[in-house]
């Protein structure tokens, strides 16, 4: 009974303890909201269009609206450093961007470009980006590669090891590479596998001027029979498709960004990269694509 009274004792103790930590309470002062200009945009000599984005930042605290404030009555103007010519892109209020046709101003690989955003109050924002070198079909190869037997899963389903690796030779450094393909199998029916394949490092990776890039890929992946059957040894591979991007650092860290974004509340927070010039964030980055198809 003693024992049962002091254990009694010590748990109404702590009750009252966490029960005065829950009443006390503290205030935090809000961090000062700056706003700031936030601008956008990706060229491509395969975009139709030049497009920019130009907005205010939000407060992270406070009420939150879905609606983003776009910005129209500023001078935005894109220079080609190389030719010299230069186009001022409109706003166009149906879709809330500046845009122009691509003809007014051709975008051209290895060139360098800058845009000029100038705000309604005289602030100028600048940056600049050199669009990559063409991708050409030699510049990515398939290396070696293994197909494994196949297996019977507890499942009553079948599955195979596969590795396989991709050489790229003509790559540049500063510059960043992303092979996103699919292999296709055939087994011994005729019949044909597809899977996508992932590589590490969300499958990007960057350049080497002097040096081959090697994307490897190995995996245990499950076999659906399109008739719903089985599949049957040996299975070979038959081809490698999909499209090879390059791109600049601009693009590649909004590539991640999106890659990152979370509707988790306990997610890390996303640092916005910006390569602006007067406390403007945003990216202005490059980009180019080659869709390819490699056999063995």
């Amino acid at each position: 009974m003693r024992k049962m009274k002091i254990v009694m004792g010590y748990l109404l103790a702590m009750g009252l303890l966490l029960q005065g930590c829950y009443e006390q309470s503290a205030q935090v002062d809000l961090p000062t909201y700056n706003k700031r200009t936030a601008i956008k945009c990706y060229l491509s000599p395969k975009d139709p269009n030049i497009t920019v984005e130009l907005t205010f930042t939000l407060p992270y605290f406070g009420p939150q609206s879905q609606q983003i404030p776009r910005v129209g009555d500023a001078k935005v103007e894109l220079s080609d450093v190389n030719t010299g010519k230069s186009v001022v892109l409109p706003f166009d209020s149906s879709v809330m961007l500046y845009r122009v046709k691509a003809f007014a101003l051709p975008i051209v690989n290895e060139h360098e470009y800058r845009l000029d955003v100038t705000m309604k109050d005289g602030t100028l924002h600048s940056s600049k980006t050199t669009i990559p070198k063409a991708l050409k079909e030699e510049d990515l190869k398939l290396g070696s590669f293994n197909i494994g037997k196949l297996q019977d899963t507890d499942f009553g389903g079948q599955e195979i090891s596969i590795n396989l690796e991709l050489l790229s030779a003509n790559s540049r450094t500063g510059y960043f590479y992303s092979p996103q393909f699919d292999l296709v199998m055939e087994d011994r029916n005729g019949d044909f596998y597809g899977n996508t394949m992932y590589f590490s490092g969300m499958g990007i990776e960057e350049g080497k001027t002097n040096d081959t890039l090697r994307y490897l890929y190995n995996d245990r992946i499950f076999i659906q029979s399109p008739m719903g059957g089985l599949a049957a040894d040996p299975m070979i591979l038959k081809e490698v498709v999909g499209t090879y991007w390059v791109m600049d650092q601009g693009y590649k860290e909004n590539y991640l960004r999106e890659m990152s974004i979370s509707d988790n509340p306990f997610a890390e927070p996303v640092l916005v990269y910006s390569n602006w010039s007067n406390g403007a964030i945003g990216a202005f980055g490059s980009y180019d694509w080659l869709e390819m198809l490699l056999t063995p």
